[in-house]
This record gives C-alpha cells, structure tokens and sequence, in this order.
C-alpha cells in the first residue's frame, strides 16, 4: 500500500530495470520534461520484483502512452475528474486524473521527489471512474471516518460533470469502511505502478539526442550531449561543473536520467 512506497522513496538509489522503453517515438529535447530538483527517476523496487519486470509488463499500464509535452487546452490543464492524496509525516503522495485520459502522480519526501504523468487506455479510465465515482464516494458518510490527525492524512475528491466534487477527508492508517477501502485500493495500485516504472511515464524513453542537450542524471549531477555516435547508438555525455565523462547506449538513457535541465 501507500505506507511501503513512501518509505521507498527515501531510497532514491533506484535499481536498473531491465525492461525495454516503447516504441522510439523521436521527440526532441523540447519534448523531455524538466526535472524538479532533488527528483529521482522512480522508486526502487525490491530483488523480486526487479526479476519479475525483467520479463513481464507492470500490468496497470499495459496499452498507456507517453504524456509528451504540455498536456495544456487552451492554455490550461484539462478538467479535472479525481484527485487522491495522502500526506504521512514527511511523505506526500498524490494521482490525480484528468480529462483525456491524462494521469498525474506526484511523490515527495526527505530522501527527493517524483513527478510523472501517462495517458491511460480510454476503457482503463472508464474503470477507474466506475470504481471511484462520486454516488460511490457519497454513500460513504462522513460519521464513519476516522478524522485525520496533525502528521496523517488522506483525501478523496471526485468531480461531478457540472464541475462540483464530493469529497472525504479521512485518517488513511486507522480501518475505512469496505466501500471506501473498494474505492482506494485501485488508486494506490496504479499510484505504485506509475512510481516504479521507468519507460512509458518517462520523457526520456524514445528521446532522440543532440549535440548541446543537457541532461539530469539519477545522480543529481547535469549531463550534456558532446556526441553522438550513429552507427553504435552510443552517446557520449560530459558532466558540467565535475571533469566526468560517460557513454550510454541512447535506447537506456531512460535508466539514467530524470528529465531536461531547467531552464
């Protein structure tokens, strides 16, 4: 559950994974997502684990698409259909949906931060909505929940098609009514999917370098492309500010960096 990721995340010394990006998509450095700062390319994952992504897909994002690029309409983020957020001492976690089948997942705590977004299959949003919907969320009274305390909380929100919410603030460790658990427990699965992997929710997977490109490695340090060797698919970066220099085949710069440098 929640509770095991966010102690996760502290890790940051996330594993290499052996799975394979998508399908090249050749977008450009514009395309790659700047990366927050203190950020960290996903959460580490138990040996098991790493084993069984060796071979098989991580199952809730089975048919997902990469979220290239401003997801912005008309200047502004889609309608937004669910928010859930859990806040535990120093650790915040939040998957937020929106209209367009876009998914936003954002971690946070001592040890860094993820940020990642996804487009959802359209019938997997359709699911996730049924299971979570505001009739549901209604019926669940308010007498029933633990209040949250000064160090924990949780928060359900579900929008209604006139764009009002119904919403319950809760104490996400104390027992939750069955309806209510029914309504959570798919949520943080796909919140733990989406902080373990490290291909469709990365912009870095399918990016297609360029002399110049700058980089943010897993390691905090900032990277620039001085080369990029064709025929081998090498690519040859040069930390800025440390006399380091390092080659990566480009089908894994994903298992290396977090994103674009800021500018």
């Amino acid at each position: 559950m929640l509770g095991r990721i966010s102690s996760a995340l502290l890790l940051l010394a996330a594993p290499l994974l052996a799975q394979e990006p998508p399908a090249p998509s050749g977008h450009d450095i514009t395309k790659v997502d700047p990366a927050p700062p203190s950020s960290a390319i996903a959460v580490p994952l138990p040996e098991a684990q790493r084993r069984r992504l060796k071979r098989y897909e991580i199952p809730e994002l089975v048919g997902s698409k990469q979220a290239l690029g401003s997801q912005l309409i008309g200047g502004q983020l889609p309608a937004p259909l669910l928010d859930y957020a859990v806040h535990e001492g120093a650790i915040d976690q939040r998957v937020s949906f929106f209209a367009g089948d876009l998914v936003v997942v954002s971690m946070s705590g001592a040890g860094g931060t993820i940020r990642k977004k996804l487009i959802l299959p359209h019938d997997a949003t359709v699911a996730y909505l049924k299971s979570a919907s505001p009739e549901a969320l209604r019926a669940v009274h308010r007498q029933d929940l633990t209040a949250p305390g000064e160090s924990r909380s949780a928060r359900l929100r579900i929008y209604e098609a006139d764009g009002l919410y119904v919403e319950r603030i809760f104490d996400p460790v104390m027992r939750l009514p069955k309806s209510l658990a029914g309504q959570i427990a798919p949520l943080a699965d796909l919140l733990r999917a989406i902080s373990e992997d490290r291909t469709v929710t990365s912009s870095v997977a399918g990016y297609e370098p360029k002399v110049g490109d700058e980089l943010v490695g897993d390691d905090q340090k900032t990277y620039r492309v001085v080369r990029v060797v064709e025929d081998s698919g090498i690519i040859e970066l040069r930390c800025l500010g440390q006399p380091t220099t390092i080659w990566v085949a480009k089908k894994d710069l994903y298992n290396y960096f977090v994103g674009a440098r800021a500018q």
